[in-house]
């Protein structure tokens, strides 16, 4: 089994939103993370990815249910 890791600070995550409205998150290696931050760096040499404000942040269910 895969060894999927908590990010730091700077880790890029995934995620995906099911037909049913869910978004759920999507685990990655040490080795896939890596992957990921290549792609996106060649995504955005042209031009960069914007940054959204924090309104369009997505909170944990517990803290919604708090």
């Amino acid at each position: 089994m895969a060894q999927i890791i908590n990010g730091d600070e700077n880790h890029i995550g995934l995620i995906q939103q099911l037909p049913c409205g869910r978004i759920r998150q999507i685990g990655t290696t040490p080795e896939q993370q890596m992957m990921l931050q290549m792609v996106l760096t060649s995504f955005s040499q042209d031009k960069p990815m914007v940054i959204l404000p924090e309104s369009y942040d997505l909170v944990l269910k517990s803290e919604v249910n708090a």
